[in-house]
């Protein structure tokens, strides 16, 4: 079958029983809640969410019917070690805090559960290309949120829920998570886009859409990353499918996306560009976090303890809060040193072959870069999706070239 024989299945439009679809919905609508619920971060929201994903996930295991045995895969084994740790480390232990740990357990535990969900439904090409369509859609409400909110100056969630920050960003209080949720959905969209004979209009309009608003919402890093998407996207796709229609589709990409730009507006973006050095806080806090690291390298600090740790090794002090590392590889290796942050590690390494060649999971590789200068994996709205799309890649989620 060629790729342009393969059409877009609607969402749900896809094989497998009731139950099945139930277990789709259930995880579409958790993660969609994490997202809506992130917010100025606050513990509650995700910790309710995350008790509500386990007891479905344990449900949806726990009647599992014997038609299809449950799905084993590199993700969910490499979360699954990283939970075990963490009740190891929370229990056995010195030098920990006891509430941080296991909140951080509860979290990690959430992550497996997408990904042991994700493994099993998405077997199913035609669930994870479903699956992957809701994300689209969703993704791109979201900066359309972003977007209106920006124009109208809001400091309140849905112009309903008020933040404590000056700026909100969809339903982020962060540009750099919103960007790093993005970086996820954009080449996903572009995929669907670009990967048949003929351009999908639909589809670059929303990627357009998609890359002004990262720009608009001032990150850095998150603008840099989708420019790069664009472009991988572009050249991944000619390589599959090389035709006069896919170089139309591909100028037509950067010109939305530049018209979509222009509209946003780049202020933001310009006024941190201009900074005299744009990594100056993130040094200093990295040299602490690498002191830290220096101190137990083997079994770190305990989960959800940075901060606390972070005062006794400062090694400056402005007046700034501290709140992260603002790089999630060093955060894991100071909280759970190498015996927590290996798995994440090699699970990172092992997504980057099949993420290229699925060309829509190129985001999962966009978010481990970005996490070397910020914390993706710190909310759940974000990460979530990176761990129901690394589900697909193990065996066959997808067909390589496959469209979409």
């Amino acid at each position: 079958m060629a790729p342009a024989d393969v059409t877009t299945p609607a969402v749900f439009s896809f094989g497998g029983n009731a139950r099945e679809r139930i277990g789709f919905l259930g995880l579409s609508c958790a993660l969609a809640a994490f997202t809506l619920c992130t917010l100025d971060g606050g513990p509650v929201a995700p910790l309710m969410i995350s008790a509500a994903l386990l007891l479905f996930a344990g449900c949806y295991f726990g009647l599992h019917s014997t038609a299809r045995p449950v799905s084993v895969s590199v993700p969910a084994i490499c979360v699954s070690l990283m939970v075990l740790y963490g009740v190891v480390q929370t229990m056995f232990l010195r030098q920990k805090i006891l509430y941080d740990g296991w909140t951080a357990v509860i979290f990690w535990s959430a992550a497996a559960a997408i990904t042991w969900l994700g493994a099993h439904l998405f077997v199913d090409f035609r669930a994870a290309a479903a699956f992957r369509l809701v994300l689209i859609l969703f993704a791109s409400a979201m900066c359309v949120l972003d977007l209106l909110e920006q124009a109208s100056s809001a400091n309140k969630y849905y112009w309903l829920i008020p933040s404590r920050y000056n700026s909100v960003f969809g339903p982020f209080a962060y540009w750099n998570n919103f960007a790093q949720f993005v970086e996820l959905a954009l080449p996903v969209t572009l995929w669907a886009g670009l990967s048949r004979r003929k351009p999908l209009m639909k589809y670059l309009l929303l990627a357009a859409l998609q890359i002004a608003a990262v720009v608009a919402s001032g990150s850095r890093a998150g603008t840099a990353l989708v420019g790069i998407e664009l472009l991988a996207v572009i050249l991944l796709a000619f390589r599959h499918n090389r035709n006069r229609s896919l170089l139309f589709g591909a100028a037509l990409a950067i010109s939305l996306s530049t018209v979509f730009i222009y509209s946003a507006g780049i202020d933001r973006l310009m006024g941190k560009l201009e900074q005299n050095d744009q990594l100056a806080v993130r040094r200093n806090i990295n040299r602490t976090s690498i002191a830290i690291i220096r101190e137990r390298p083997i079994t770190g600090w305990g989960l959800n303890t940075y901060v606390p740790v972070y005062r006794m090794f400062a090694l400056y002090d402005d007046g700034t809060y501290v709140n992260r590392a603002h790089n999630d590889w060093l955060q894991f290796l100071a909280e759970g040193g190498i015996l927590f942050t290996g798995p994440m590690i090699f699970l990172f390494l092992w997504s980057i072959r099949p993420a290229i060649q699925s060309v829509w999971g190129i985001g999962l590789i966009a978010v481990g870069v970005h996490a070397l200068v910020d914390y993706p994996f710190a909310r759940l709205g974000v990460c979530g999706w990176y761990f129901a799309l690394i589900a697909m890649l193990p065996g066959k989620r997808f067909r390589k070239g496959a469209a979409f």
